[in-house]
């Protein structure tokens, strides 16, 4: 293209060269003939002044010779007509070249006037002598007229070339005009010629650039088509498979020889008869249009959910574009599981901050009903008519208190030690336990079937509130199930790695797995959701329970970091609960301790409480283990108290109201004492609270209602600790000496 586009503009200016220079040459000779023109005319113009000059010469010479007659008038007028002569003949050679001021006509007169005159002069006239009067008379009447028409003729030769100068300039500037017009039309013709060619070549230009355009296109879409993470399938009109991209190879494993039409697609895709005409019909109720997912059974076997879009192109071909949401549709199923697991857990923590409260309440009333009934019971032998209706009270006391213990649990406000323990050993405390051999006689013809593994490794818990867990799902599946028939409990260990099907928010690691399967009526999808809510039940009123069993089998999984899974179809439900393992060893089991041996040698304690009811309860029990015991209301209270008294050990309660807590109350104290002994009880405490006075030297924590072994053992062991370095009392030198002890207990 660029040679071709040279020789052309070169061409061009080759012309435009060549008619510049004739134009410069036709103008350069213009100019020359139009000076040499009047040289010519001139140069004749004076020739014919030069003959008749000599003409009129001659007549004058004539003239003298015939008014004189003498030989050398008549000799001299012979030389002038010789010279005239000679002239007449220059003049004939110069019209003969360029006749253009009527030379010939002059030289027609003077000629025969001259050769007249040299024959005459020769030869006479009519015999006159040459030299006669009458020769010399009729010579010069000859040479006269010759010479008047002569003149004649020359004035109108002047005339006629000046007409002939300005025709001819005329003439000259005409073609000069025409030249350079001619020049301008040429150049403007090379100009429109070379604006042609280059809006040619423009236009050949974009041609190309829009074809280089069109093939950078064509590869972007190629390789967009083959790049793009969506597998792409077009077929034409007959069905006949014209393109399959990449991205659909790697979705689903197969190409183009697996699949030469589409005809072909359903039998691989879709192997399950019943399913592949679902899907058809589907299809084709959708008229084939985008947003239809369907599992696809890839060349490998593998099942994938798959979205496909389809449109009609004009010439009737199909395109259609399938992706991969097996991933998404998982993540989107784990998210919507989470959002309800997140709205559950707040509805749990609102129902659980009004069920705190009021086990808080209950706990400080059951006190009562639960410590002082056990401390009455040491002052009554064996055989007091008293004993049995004391011991009733105790147990519906307790009774109640477990039910607290559940409201506790709801909560999830409660302050629980956890220590190392073997899931296996609660399950079969639990099977032997007197509660379960009631849900047996209150479901007869229902068996339970245990798998339990040897070797479950330890979790890390609460031995209470796991029997819970146990309790509430075996007592629930024998509920559920219907005569007769058949409840399975297994237990074994678990490896959670991400690729067992386990649910998004289990974290990998080692689990202990509790299932509880039941074969009954099965539970609606609209009840799982609501199966965990407090008091949802639809069980028999008065016989099933609180309504509160589930929620405390939630409220337990999450406090101890664990998950729980509800499947229920076709008359079976599977309750699955999972527990992190701990490395911590098993501690040893606890040898049967003497109460008689925790007994006190008169040590002073402070009981702080806001309860007038717990202060009573809490120091008639310290006093009856052999301690000297005063009581205060409130934190600030015994603050003022210490600073007057100090004592061995502080009884502390973690809530009181209205004041500071037990805690805030712990950190004023120590500040002025660093070593005082205390033990935190609750009934209800957040848990931070109750941590953070363990870790500023608080010595043990206690639920409440407090049971007199219990306490017994907590007082001895922190009394115990640091025996070495003096306590507040001992260092204030006590407050006086110590009475004797109450009598032994019973």
């Amino acid at each position: 293209m660029l040679p071709l586009r040279a020789m052309f503009y070169s061409g061009v200016g080759v012309v435009c060269l060549a008619v510049l220079v004739v134009v410069i040459y036709t103008n350069r000779t213009l100019h020359s003939i139009e000076k040499s023109l009047p040289i010519t005319l001139f140069g004749e113009l004076n020739s014919l002044s030069l003959a008749l000059e000599d003409a009129a010469a001659v007549a004058a010479a004539a003239a003298t010779a015939a008014a004189s007659l003498r030989p050398a008038d008549v000799a001299a007028l012979g030389e002038r007509i010789a010279h005239a002569q000679r002239q007449i003949v220059d003049l004939r050679d110069t019209y003969v070249v360029n006749n253009m001021v009527n030379a010939s006509a002059f030289h027609a007169v003077l000629a025969p006037a001259i050769a007249d005159l040299q024959i005459w002069q020769a030869e006479g006239v009519s015999g006159y002598a040459t030299d006669s009067p009458v020769t010399l008379s009729l010579m010069h009447r000859r040479i006269d007229e010759a010479v008047g028409k002569a003149s004649t003729i020359r004035d109108e030769s002047w005339g006629q070339a000046r007409a002939i100068l300005e025709q001819e300039r005329r003439r000259l500037d005409a073609f000069q005009r025409s030249v350079n017009l001619l020049f301008v039309l040429t150049l403007t013709l090379a100009g429109i010629v070379v604006v042609l060619f280059f809006r040619r070549g423009q236009a050949r230009e974009r041609q190309l650039e829009a074809a280089r355009e069109v093939e950078r296109q064509h590869a972007l879409l190629t390789s967009l088509l083959h790049h793009i993470p969506l597998g792409v399938a077009v077929w034409d009109r007959d069905g006949n498979i014209l393109h399959l991209n990449t991205a659909f190879t790697l979705i689903t494993g197969y190409d183009l020889g697996d699949l030469p039409h589409a005809a072909g697609w359903p039998q691989l895709a879709y192997p399950d008869a019943g399913y592949r005409q679902q899907v058809v019909e589907h299809w084709r109720a959708m008229g084939g249009s985008g947003g239809c997912q369907y599992r696809v059974t890839c060349r490998d076997g593998s099942v994938k959910e798959i979205e496909f879009n389809s449109v009609l192109l004009p010439d009737l071909r199909v395109l259609v574009t399938l992706s991969d949401v097996t991933e998404r549709n998982r993540n989107e199923k784990a998210l919507q599981e989470s959002r309800l697991f997140e709205a559950r857990a707040k509805k749990m923590e609102s129902l659980g901050l009004l069920a705190g409260g009021v086990a808080h309440d209950l706990n400080n009333i059951l006190s009562g009903i639960v410590s002082y009934p056990q401390l009455l019971l040491y002052d009554l032998p064996e055989d007091h008519r008293m004993r049995q209706p004391i011991e009733t009270i105790q147990q519906a006391g307790l009774r109640a208190s477990a039910i607290v213990q559940d409201l506790l649990t709801v909560a999830r406000g409660v302050a629980v030690a956890k220590e190392p323990l073997n899931l296996r050993a609660i399950v079969e405390e639990y099977l032997q336990s007197p509660e379960f051999r009631m849900v047996e006689q209150y479901h007869p013809g229902i068996t339970l079937e245990a798998h339990l593994a040897e070797d479950c490794p330890p979790l890390l818990g609460s031995r209470i509130h796991l029997r819970k867990v146990v309790m509430n799902l075996v007592s629930n599946a024998f509920e559920a199930s219907t005569a007769p028939g058949v409840v399975t409990v297994s237990l074994r260990g678990r490896r959670v790695d991400g690729r067992d099907g386990a649910p998004a928010e289990v974290e990998e690691g080692d689990y202990v797995e509790l299932q509880v399967v039941d074969y009954g009526k099965g539970i609606s999808s609209e009840d799982v959701e609501k199966i965990f809510e407090p008091f949802y039940s639809k069980k028999v009123m008065g016989r099933s329970g609180t309504g509160l069993g589930l929620t405390v089998v939630w409220n337990v999984v999450q406090d101890h970091h664990g998950h729980i899974e509800v499947a229920s179809s076709g008359g079976c439900t599977r309750f699955t609960v999972s527990f992190p393992v701990t490395a911590q060893q098993m501690p040893a089991l606890p040898e049967q301790v003497d109460l008689s041996l925790l007994r006190g040698h008169g040590q002073t304690v402070l009981v702080v409480d806001d309860v007038a009811t717990q202060r009573l309860i809490t120091s008639s029990i310290v006093e009856k283990l052999g301690y000297q015991a005063d009581t205060v209301p409130s934190g600030e209270a015994a603050i003022d108290y210490l600073r007057r008294t100090p004592v061995d050990l502080l009884i502390l309660d973690m809530i009181m109201a209205p004041g500071i807590n037990g805690r805030a109350t712990y950190e004023r104290i120590i500040a002025m004492y660093p070593r005082q002994k205390a033990i935190i009880v609750s009934g209800y405490a957040e848990t931070e609270d109750v941590k953070e006075a363990l870790r500023l030297g608080a010595g043990r924590f206690l639920k409440k209602p407090l049971m007199i072994p219990e306490l017994a053992l907590a007082m001895h062991e922190v009394l115990r600790q640091g025996d070495s370095q003096s306590s507040p009392a001992k260092r204030s030198g006590g407050a006086g000496p110590t009475p004797p002890g109450p009598a032994p207990l019973s």
